[in-house]
């Protein structure tokens, strides 16, 4: 008989074999469950930090200034929803409306899949979202975000103004912009017949004949917009077939004016110097010249994080990288929300819903940290306010050419926004201008619907709402086409005194 050779640690060799007694592989069991609760532990809790080595310590809120407890970068359904909860919540708010203020809703006609909403206008739910969100403490800066610093705790906020925040918590909201073709010619004629949105732009075009490029839903309510204006409309998809809904392909069926171009390949915009005229494609092999006097594009977005810093991850694409069922980045106290954060599903509905997670999380962050709406009161004076505390100038609206000639006899720097009812950029832009309106009350500013006085619109030539137009001494010196920022209109009206 052969004699088992036993050691102390329960281990004994039987022949040329090893034996592992059962205490041995409970231990082993026990060490590596402790292994992978300590990773779990260090990925959830420490992971973000230690990729900027930051050190949270609360002593560093007493000696910082424009302290900001939940900076929302901005202030489309995703932002919006994330301020409610946090300004709801305690926590002093604000909201950097960044250069599309109310997101990609405020170029929408009708909503009609908001949850206990039959039926609004983009612009309009937008603005009730604002107002409720104002309506809990919420505070909104006309500004956009060009820098965030991660190596120290508060995160360091700069600004296109020039303004540096100190960050407790940030929430990036900062959804996406439309994608653009890159062919010849798109670039010079952009905003002289190219253009991105139909809400905007479609009343220039009443009995033209037009090209809208893209296959989904966008691409097709934008063609049904253009049909109550435009005469003939190509719908130019590029693949071999639509990627819309059925229900609106089956809806565009009723418009004879649509015509649906499948695998067609956009390839140059002609135009004449001044307005587009044609569109070269491909189509199926076929080159052909479109005529057309505008070309508006539906293909998509890109999502506005190019701003970030490398250490906040993102795909391939630009979309930021949450971590597991949560709304935080690879940066402790930094969320997305929104588009900038979806890959997926795009829908303003699903957009609210990730602002609301992205501001509970925040507020976890912040209890996490000791960060109590208590400790404020100490350094109520470091806290940012918005210049001026939110306060505005009202545009008066002139409605005859006689008075505006009048204004401009009568004041030496007068700022026209012309603008049109059925235009989303221009109800983005009003705000912003009412602001600069009171910032700079040596100047006359106010509006003018471009459609409801054609002979301005011809005498000034504008192409394109709105448009903002600064007279000095009668003469039109200045125009800036499109939404601009807060500090842009401030730097238009400083550039003539």
């Amino acid at each position: 008989m052969k004699r088992n050779n036993f050691s102390r640690s329960g281990r004994f060799s039987r022949g040329k074999h090893l034996y592992i007694g059962p205490k041995t592989i409970i231990s082993a069991l026990v060490a590596i469950g402790l292994m992978l609760a300590g990773f779990v532990v260090y990925t959830r809790y420490f992971r973000s930090a230690s990729l900027t080595r930051v050190q949270f310590d609360l002593s560093a809120i007493k000696t910082a200034k424009n302290i900001v407890p939940v900076l929302v970068v901005g202030s489309g359904p995703a932002g919006l929803a994330a301020a409610m909860y946090t300004a709801r919540g305690g926590m002093h708010t604000v909201v950097v409306e960044g250069s599309q203020p109310g997101g990609q809703l405020m170029g929408t006609s009708w909503v009609e899949n908001w949850p206990g909403m039959k039926k609004m206008l983009g612009p309009d739910l937008m603005k009730n979202a604002r107002e409720q969100a104002q309506e809990f403490g919420t505070l909104f800066l006309s500004d956009r975000v060009v820098e965030i610093g991660t190596n120290t705790w508060p995160y360091t906020v700069s600004l296109a103004s020039g303004k540096e925040l100190s960050a407790l918590t940030i929430i990036v909201a900062t959804g996406s912009e439309p994608k653009r073709l890159g062919i010849p010619g798109e670039q010079e004629y952009w905003a002289k017949g190219v253009s991105a949105c139909a809400t905007c732009d479609a009343p220039f075009f009443k009995g033209a004949d037009i090209a809208v490029i893209g296959g989904g839903d966008s691409a097709l309510e934008e063609a049904m917009q253009l049909s109550a204006y435009a005469q003939h409309i190509y719908l130019i998809v590029r693949g071999p077939k639509m990627r819309a809904s059925q229900t609106m392909q089956e809806r565009i069926k009723a418009y004879p004016q649509i015509e649906v171009l499948l695998q067609t390949k956009p390839e140059e915009v002609v135009g004449n110097g001044v307005q587009v005229t044609g569109l070269r494609v491909d189509n199926n092999g076929e080159k052909r010249l479109l005529g057309i006097q505008g070309l508006f594009l539906a293909i998509g977005h890109t999502p506005n994080s190019a701003f970030l810093p490398k250490v906040i991850q993102r795909d391939a694409d630009g979309v930021l990288v949450l971590e597991g069922n949560s709304q935080k980045t690879t940066v402790l106290g930094i969320y997305g929300a929104g588009d900038v954060a979806d890959a997926r599903y795009r829908q303003a509905g699903v957009a609210a819903g990730a602002g609301v997670r992205a501001g509970l999380d925040a507020l976890d962050f912040l209890a996490m940290q000791g960060v109590q709406k208590s400790i404020f009161s100490n350094i109520e004076g470091s806290l940012f306010i918005p210049d001026g505390g939110q306060q505005r100038k009202a545009l008066p609206e002139l409605t005859s050419v006689k008075e505006f000639d009048q204004l401009l006899q009568q004041k030496r720097i007068v700022c026209i926004d012309f603008f049109s009812e059925m235009c989303p950029a221009c109800v983005q832009l009003l705000p912003v201008l009412e602001l600069a309106a009171f910032a700079r009350e040596h100047v006359a500013m106010a509006k003018i619907n471009i459609f409801a006085l054609n002979e301005l619109r011809t005498r000034f030539n504008i192409t394109k709402v709105p448009t903002v137009a600064l007279f000095v001494d009668g003469r039109l010196v200045e125009r800036l086409q499109g939404f601009a920022s807060y500090q842009k209109i401030l730097e238009l009206l400083d550039n003539h005194r």
